[in-house]
């Protein structure tokens, strides 16, 4: 899982080489390869830190516990051996035709009247924020910064107390962008959803995928992506998205 590494690395980018969160990312990032199956307790004691920090670590990226980081890490070794398995020819005609499928989705989603309006939303001065959990977010920074090159800020953090702290404190100016592949954002995030009541609540689009069954407020704006199960397709679509909002936006 590629995006787990980028998250990895914004840590080591983002906080003092003291902190606890740093610690942990650069041993992971270090040692990645052998930790399939190290125990909470291996690793603390490894790291010389309290079992307790390792879970605080854990759902600063937007994890449940330590047992989903150790199932990302076992997954991204499975990734690595099947594709090691496929030819090179395989594996070009599985790409290609799997990029073919993901731009006819998001080409019929840019149908959707949420996506124009989302346009016209970020061509007004609205207070933007792009927010997203793990692979999510590397996506609302790619949005972020492609919106500020047409002179639109954009605010993103990786961080879920940041971005809860951020809604709470929204009104009717701000806009909220969400990129959520399973839709549960705000389940995972446990929020009370009453900052989107009354007439001051701010505006939120929420870009997923058909298959998320998830129950959202009736406020939310829900964007879909098509039926995308692999990453691979997952995280094109989401890309082809955010390009194709950049490149609208300076066309008008």
């Amino acid at each position: 899982m590629y995006w787990l590494k980028i998250a990895l690395f914004s840590i080591l980018d983002s906080e003092d080489s003291s902190s606890n969160n740093y610690i942990i990312a650069k041993f992971i990032l270090e040692n990645y390869n052998t930790l399939s199956g190290v125990s909470l307790t291996e690793i603390s004691k490894k790291c010389n830190l309290s079992k307790a920090a390792v879970s605080r670590f854990c759902k600063d990226l937007g994890l449940m516990d330590y047992i989903d980081l150790q199932m990302l890490i076992r997954a991204s070794g499975q990734d690595a051996l099947s594709s090691a398995a496929i030819s090179d020819s395989l594996r070009k005609e599985e790409f290609f035709g799997e990029m073919d499928q993901t731009l006819k989705s998001v080409r019929a989603a840019a149908e959707d009247p949420a996506v124009k309006e989302l346009i016209e939303d970020l061509k007004q001065s609205r207070t933007v924020s792009a927010f997203g959990h793990l692979q999510a977010s590397h996506i609302a920074y790619i949005l972020g910064n492609n919106l500020g090159m047409n002179n639109i800020f954009c605010f993103c953090t990786q961080s879920w107390t940041e971005q809860a702290e951020k809604m709470k404190e929204a009104g009717r100016d701000d806009l909220f962008i969400i990129f959520s592949a399973s839709g549960e954002y705000f389940k995972r995030m446990d929020m009370n959803m009453h900052f989107l009541d009354g007439e001051n609540a701010p505006k939120v689009y929420m870009i997923t995928f058909a298959d998320s069954k998830a129950a959202l407020h009736p406020k939310i704006r829900k964007i879909c992506l098509g039926m995308q199960n692999k990453w691979l397709q997952a995280n094109a679509a989401m890309n082809m998205f955010v390009n194709y909002i950049s490149y609208t936006l300076r066309q008008e």
